[in-house]
């Protein structure tokens, strides 16, 4: 079953990452978050939530979240990673341009 398992994450590719998250809705980022919360995550900001961002990532995906936490954990990082990017890049843009 571990290869099963193996054979199935390898097969995951994460190179559309980015356009999958744009396609899902407010609706995606509350109920991973009310699943966080119910699920008693500590994160005073979800955003900033590793199981948060998992979740989003699954979802943006079309995988059980369990593809995602049982990810070898460098992998896992550089997924959850991308997500916060995703996440925070229009405000990141926003202060950038007021700077300037």
């Amino acid at each position: 079953m571990a290869e099963t398992e193996n054979a199935t994450k390898e097969k995951l590719d994460f190179s559309t990452l980015e356009e999958r998250l744009a396609e899902l809705n407010a609706m995606a980022f509350m109920r991973a978050e009310r699943e966080c919360r119910m699920a008693a995550d500590p994160a005073p900001d979800i955003t900033y939530s590793s199981a948060f961002r998992a979740k989003l990532a699954a979802e943006a995906m079309g995988v059980p979240q369990a593809e995602i936490t049982t990810l070898p954990i460098n992998e896992y990082a550089s997924v959850v990673s991308r997500v916060l990017n995703f996440l925070l890049k229009p405000l990141a843009e926003t202060v950038i341009q007021q700077e300037n």
